[in-house]
């Protein structure tokens, strides 16, 4: 089974690798030559069903092969013990050549998880979110500066064509050293609700009774009722209209009624601006997908993004084979990465007050170019951009290329050398400046001849921990305390 995963993955590759060959030749053509042929070849090529396959039949395959080497059942739900776990989410930046790959070595541990409304067998399903926000971009800040209770309103829907029912979802921002977690908070409403909720003229009161009717308990009612209340009520002092729209396909990979390890893969992922004139005059609240989309109104990511949800008893509980999978070098870890954030940066870059980090990476410059957004990348290099000072946040350099990142791991640390030379042998003389200090012009010299045990650790892809900013600064506070 391993070998016909690994047969697949050999066999997209070349698929791949052909589609970009016949382009770069056909390009080359129609350069030299004066007869141009690439537009007709290459509509000819995408129509081929080597191309046009996504090839995701194989992996739902695969999973349930693997599935049944490992010997997967379904339990059912069932109320557990309350315990204390540690929760812990990151996303990860993955190439688009490394999706398989990824999703291949995931697969092997974790089924893909299918959704009812996915038709036929497929690995992923398509998903759209409508996110809420007014004109002074007041929940964009929020989530941006990870601002105590701060909150994202969004409208989401499955699968493709005109959607039917539609989740109304609330999340809000906790910070984790205060002990408490971020959580999300949804209930479903009819696509013909949308407007009423946004326009003030929702019935909750009716709706309320359907639940009573459909025999939901008390605790339920309430929970409901309020949740809806309070969404209600900030739409409507907020004033919070439709403002970006996300879409993407998703890959699940969960083992049912496990939330132990939880991963998901969005492909294809794309932002738009919901602001049109349909929305502003109250006729529609997502835009119409019959008309095209204006190429500065919206905005593409160049990476798949990966999310893995760890919800463990202790941090060592993390299993190894999503260790590796960090550690393969396949995935770049951007830190807090969202794509409401993302695109609302992009496409409303003159409304937003500040940019998130990662807009600087070199290799989101094109993509924001032909978004119409290029001067923001002119704008985040000045001395108010924080990127001057935190350039380490980026995962590739200014050429584009991918930063080598290292970390010391305990267990490889060599013990300190027990030396009985005096410790006037650690002062150095610089023959150039003459100056005689502790490693004095000579720190790199240091590290690799003098301190054995703090040489570098050979690695091909280590991440870099990240501290959340009020620990480090209680350490700090500490530190000049002492």
């Amino acid at each position: 089974l391993e070998k016909a995963g690994e047969d697949f993955l050999k066999l997209e590759k070349f698929v791949n690798l052909n589609f970009t060959g016949f382009h770069k030749i056909l390009k080359k053509h129609d350069r030299r030559l004066p007869n141009p042929c690439k537009a007709f070849y290459m509509a000819r090529l995408r129509e081929q069903s080597w191309v046009r396959g996504d090839y995701s039949d194989v992996i739902v395959i695969l999973s349930r092969a693997f599935g049944a080497l490992r010997g997967d059942d379904e339990p059912e739900a069932k109320e557990t013990e309350k315990q204390a776990f540690v929760r812990s989410t990151r996303k990860y930046w993955v190439h688009t050549e490394d999706i398989s790959r990824v999703k291949y070595i995931i697969l092997q541990h974790l089924p893909v998880f299918l959704q009812k409304t996915m038709a036929g067998e497929t690995d992923s399903q398509l998903v759209n979110s409508v996110y809420l926000d007014n004109i002074l971009m007041e929940l964009y800040q929020g989530r941006l500066d990870k601002s105590p209770g701060a909150i994202a309103l969004r409208f989401r829907w499955y699968g493709t064509g005109t959607p039917e029912l539609v989740f109304v979802e609330r999340k809000t921002h906790r910070d984790s050293w205060t002990g408490e977690v971020s959580v999300k908070e949804r209930f479903t409403i009819n696509e013909s609700q949308v407007l009423s909720l946004l326009n003030n003229t929702f019935n909750i009161e009716l709706e309320k009774q359907k639940l009573v009717k459909k025999g939901k308990s008390e605790e339920e009612i309430n929970e409901w009722y309020q949740l809806v209340q309070e969404i209600y009520q900030a739409i409507n002092s907020k004033q919070l209209i439709p403002t970006l729209r996300t879409q993407y396909m998703r890959t699940a990979f969960q083992i049912p009624f496990d939330a132990s390890v939880r991963i998901s893969l969005d492909t294809n992922l794309c932002m738009i601006t919901e602001r049109t004139k349909e929305q502003m005059n109250g006729t529609r609240w997502y835009r119409d997908p019959s008309k095209p989309v204006p190429s500065n109104e919206i905005t593409r990511l160049p990476y798949a993004v990966l999310e893995v949800k760890l919800q463990l008893l202790g941090e060592d509980d993390t299993p190894q084979w999503v260790t590796e999978l960090i550690n393969s070098g396949m995935l770049i870890e951007i830190h807090k990465f969202s794509k409401f954030i993302h695109g609302s940066a992009v496409l409303f870059a003159d409304e937003v007050h500040a940019m998130p980090y990662w807009i600087d990476d070199a290799t989101l410059a094109a993509s924001i170019r032909q978004s119409g957004a290029g001067d923001i990348l002119i704008n985040s290099h000045d001395k108010s951009s924080a990127n001057t000072l935190y350039k380490q946040l980026l995962p590739h350099n200014e050429q584009g290329e991918r930063k080598s990142l290292y970390r010391k791991s305990v267990n490889n640390i060599k013990s300190i050398p027990q030396s009985t030379t005096s410790y006037q042998n650690s002062v150095i003389t610089n023959e150039d400046t003459g100056e005689i200090g502790y490693y004095a012009g000579h720190e790199n010299v240091c590290v690799s001849q003098w301190c054995e045990w703090a040489s570098a650790m050979n690695a091909d892809h280590v991440t870099i921990q990240k501290v959340e900013p009020k620990l480090f600064f209680a350490n700090e506070r500490t530190f000049m305390k002492w």
